[in-house]
């Protein structure tokens, strides 16, 4: 089973984590894991260079060192055209220097795929995860700030002929902070789609899916101002295409029209294209490369802002340089810009460029053992004043599977 650890802060352990070799996966039924990473931060607060480090924390640096350890457990069994999944673990995240972060997180992921026939299928999945707030959206310094967040999704898959088919689904999701994080209040939301896709013989799919969203705003309660609304709606329109190029190449690209209304306050809505072009190709047998290119607009509800437009590349070659061993690099690229202005007061939008480049490498020395290491990179240069930063991260990891 994979562990999937995503602590605080370290977006160097999505990398550690979530790329284990695939000789790492195992069939048996129960399998139990166990976990231990070990990661230095150089600025963990994501402060600017200038910042009066000792004024804001009370210590003369930022820097951190993070002690990861996960344990848990993985059920994987099948049952004539049914199968059950469940992944539980718990991690505990210990701070060297400032212990008030210390926490426990209890995630797990449970899925039943069913299949009424071989022509009727579909998935009921659940969701938790718990994470700490990054420092680099909230900037309470000296307090915890844990998310959590949930979801549970029930869809369905009819196959109409061998090319058709009609999609259904519905999910319940939820966000809340254990303080306030600017931008990203916490909320509940309720979602259904309908689809339709066509798979062509070469392994391509054309499909599309109608999706509505109905949200309530936690924490907040009328009267409001037209800085904040107490809920939204949003109906989404999506187009996908996974192309099959060769047997080495294929491509997923995705567009989508996106529009959030509010109920009270419609300075508040907003719209537009979100669009996704991602690549994957195999070079050669030990080599592969991915690459990547997004569109994204996210609900951002400040004084001076109403939502983000977020312009996202990436690449990534990928060599495996053995069976047990391959080498990772990872560069991306973030264009955050700010829009909307709800008081209708005209300000300066903030835009940020953040940079993260990654290089890791994954061992299994034994079939119940993973070691990885992992070097990052990250730095965010912003328009307004002290929201630039630069941090680097090192982490090294164990993982033990039985």
């Amino acid at each position: 089973m994979l562990v999937h650890l995503r602590p605080p802060l370290t977006s160097a352990l999505l990398v550690v984590f979530s790329t284990v070799p695939a000789w790492a996966q195992t069939e048996d039924t129960f399998t139990l894991n166990a976990s231990y990473a070990r990661q230095s931060d150089s600025n963990l607060f994501r402060l600017p260079s200038n910042a009066n480090v000792n004024a804001l924390i009370g210590k003369s640096s930022a820097a951190e060192e993070i002690a990861i350890s996960s344990v848990g457990f993985n059920i994987n069994k099948a049952y004539s055209l049914q199968r059950l999944e469940l992944a539980a673990n718990l991690v505990d995240n210990q701070y060297q220097n400032f212990s008030y972060l210390n926490f426990i997180a209890h995630n797990y992921n449970a899925a039943w795929r069913w299949s009424l026939t071989p022509h009727v299928t579909g998935n009921l999945t659940s969701e938790r995860k718990e994470t700490l707030n990054s420092f680099a959206d909230f900037q309470g310094y000296t307090q915890s700030n844990q998310r959590t967040n949930t979801s549970t999704r029930f869809d369905a898959a009819y196959e109409l002929y061998k090319t058709w088919s009609l999609l259904a689904g519905a999910t319940q999701s939820s966000q809340t902070n254990q303080r306030a994080v600017l931008g990203n209040d916490d909320f509940k939301s309720t979602a259904s789609d309908l689809g339709l896709r066509f798979a062509y013989a070469s392994g391509s799919a054309l499909s599309y899916s109608f999706k509505t969203t109905d949200g309530t705003y936690l924490n907040r309660t009328l009267p409001l101002t037209g800085l904040s609304d107490d809920g939204f709606r949003q109906i989404d329109h999506g187009v996908n295409l996974l192309w099959v190029i060769s047997g080495k190449s294929q491509a997923n690209l995705s567009a989508t029209q996106v529009r959030r209304t509010h109920p009270h306050f419609a300075q508040l809505d907003f719209s537009g294209l979100t669009t996704a072009v991602n690549l994957n190709w195999n070079l050669s047998g030990k080599s592969a490369l991915t690459a990547g290119w997004a569109r994204e607009l996210s609900s951002y509800q400040t004084s001076n802002t109403s939502y983000t437009q977020t312009d996202r590349f990436s690449v990534g070659p990928i060599w495996q340089i053995s069976p047990k061993t391959s080498l990772r690099l990872r560069h991306e690229v973030a264009q955050l810009d700010f829009f909307g202005s709800p008081t209708g007061v005209l300000a300066t939008q903030r835009s940020d460029t953040t940079r993260d480049t990654s290089l890791s490498f994954d061992w299994q020395p034994h079939k119940h053992l993973a070691l990885s290491a992992a070097l990052q990179n990250v730095s965010r240069a912003s328009s307004l004043p002290g929201f630039d930063f630069d941090s680097r991260i090192a982490t090294v990891s164990a993982q033990f599977t039985y």
